[in-house]
């Protein structure tokens, strides 16, 4: 599978939660898992790399590494 096709733990991409752009064919996808104790609800959400460092607090970063 070619990295622009990754989907994650999801069956397909999701739009990315900062841009709201299509996320397929991205090289810099990536896929955050939210929980919230002491549910066991699980909400993925899908996000352009560079896009989601724009938006963290200082000192947090997404780095991409493709294999």
């Amino acid at each position: 599978m070619e990295n622009a096709d990754w989907t994650g733990p999801v069956s397909e991409r999701l739009r990315c939660c900062v841009c709201g752009d299509d996320t397929g064919g991205a090289e810099d996808y990536v896929v955050l898992q939210v929980t919230a104790a002491p549910s066991s609800s699980v909400q993925y959400l899908g996000a352009h790399a560079t896009h989601l460092n724009g938006v963290l607090a200082p000192g947090f970063s997404v780095e991409v590494h493709l294999m």
